[in-house]
């Protein structure tokens, strides 16, 4: 059976690839933002209280998590501001 196709230029099927790339690394670093907040979560309830400086990196790293995920989501937001300064 004969079955049409769409013709589409190139760049579209690469468009719709990388955007949907672009949609899995945000959803990617979501989760390590969740898990980052976990771990500090379930550290600072611990009955065994943890030193200062232990809860201190692991809040450092939910915040270079939450700072990742939030550039990745403006750079989604305004492709073309993020284009203009890596250049």
């Amino acid at each position: 059976m004969w079955q049409a196709t769409i013709w589409e230029p190139a760049g579209r099927a690469d468009e719709r690839r990388s955007a949907a790339d672009e949609q899995a690394q945000l959803a990617r670093l979501r989760r390590q933002v969740d898990e980052r907040w976990r771990t500090l979560a379930l550290a600072s309830e611990r009955a065994t209280p943890l030193s200062a400086q232990a809860l201190e990196r692991l809040y450092d790293a939910y915040m270079r998590a939450v700072d990742a995920y939030v550039a990745r989501q403006r750079a989604l937001a305004h492709p073309h501001e993020a284009q203009r300064r890596a250049s």
